[in-house]
């Protein structure tokens, strides 16, 4: 079936795309001695994750409980949560996976994270496993300086809960439009993750695990001694925004057709909206860049640019989105494509899973 066939708004998964992009990233890590638990919150679907395992990922790092629980349900892993289990019906759901044999490691920030894990543990029997995250610069979660890091690794002992090591996240550095503020921004924050390692090898702690980095920032912390693994997600998809930030290497995979209704003068109307394309990066751009979503209502996009003249109603258009992850989450199916045809359809099945 040819994919213009296919009803819209939908998604097209473009699996070319996605193999080269898997090589890509792996052919940028060989040699590096830094290894890959990619993020689950772009896919959100098992057959991607599975392609991205047998590629020569570690694991899979997920954001979400309920994605987690998606990757269990298939067989995969091991699991990195890179967030915090908060409040008893949560953390009870954790013990629930391990209970099941599934091997997820969990981030803490504080005492109460360290403290809910082990009141969880003696609920149920199990023994979870944790990073401490530590906070590199975004001013989100983690810990503020190594002494704190420090402490929460000896609490976790203390408490029975397996210490693996930590993690930070550098996503401040997507605020920063110019390549060497943001080198200069990137390589501060994977100093300040190192010098919390430092303090717990001192300490005679030395974590097992220093797990950073989005996709844009790999190319920097996969060269920086002390990083043993990165968490990019984005990457496997790719979009218009990520583009900006790591220009022809990896290519768009991910697209969302639409159906024209009308074309006017100076634009044309689609049938898509905030319901089915997310705008938060941005406006949306078609394949060849000549025509962008310059507007969205609930079930309409507003198309301007000089491709419009070539657009007729009832045509069929792709759009890239600016933000992947977000306009995914919006929906059920990836139509997998191959030179243009339709060649199986995945379930979206961590999609929504935001609890």
């Amino acid at each position: 079936m040819d994919a213009h066939e296919l009803d819209t708004p939908c998604l097209l998964l473009d699996l070319d795309a996605v193999e080269h992009n898997i090589a890509a990233m792996m052919a940028s890590l060989a040699g590096t001695g830094v290894a890959l638990r990619p993020h689950f919150k772009t896919p959100k679907c098992p057959q991607v994750a599975r392609l991205q395992l047998e590629a020569g990922a570690i694991g899979i790092t997920v954001a979400k409980l309920g994605e987690a629980e998606v990757l269990a349900d298939a067989g995969l892993g091991p699991i990195l949560m890179a967030n915090q289990v908060v409040g008893r019906t949560k953390i009870d759901r954790l013990m629930a996976l391990l209970a099941r044999g599934v091997d997820i490691t969990v981030a803490v920030e504080s005492e109460f994270n360290v403290r809910e894990l082990a009141e969880g543990a003696r609920r149920s029997g199990q023994r979870p496993a944790a990073v401490i995250e530590v906070d590199a610069g975004m001013s989100r979660c983690g810990t503020s300086t190594p002494a704190e890091t420090v402490a929460l690794a000896r609490m976790l002992a203390g408490e029975g809960i397996g210490y693996r090591g930590i993690m930070g996240y550098e996503g401040h550095m997507y605020a920063q439009p110019e390549e060497e503020p943001r080198r200069q921004l990137i390589e501060a924050a994977l100093g300040a993750v190192n010098r919390h390692a430092e303090a717990l090898a001192e300490a005679g702690l030395p974590p097992g695990i220093v797990s950073t980095s989005g996709s844009a920032s790999t190319a920097i912390a996969s060269q920086t001694p002390g990083i043993t693994e990165l968490q990019a997600g984005t990457y496997i998809f790719h979009d218009s925004h990520h583009e900006a930030f790591t220009p022809g290497i990896f290519r768009y995979a991910l697209t969302l057709l639409t159906t024209v209704i009308t074309v006017r003068d100076r634009y044309a109307v689609c049938d898509t909206g905030m319901k089915s394309l997310s705008n938060d990066h941005g406006p949306s751009f078609s394949r060849d860049g000549t025509f962008k979503a310059a507007r969205l209502s609930e079930e309409h996009a507003h198309l301007t640019g000089p491709g419009i003249a070539a657009l007729g109603p009832g045509q069929k258009v792709e759009l890239v989105p600016s933000h992947g992850d977000t306009t995914l989450n919006l929906h059920d199916v990836y139509h997998v494509v191959r030179n243009g045809q339709v060649v199986d359809e995945w379930p979206i099945l961590g999609a929504r899973k935001f609890k």
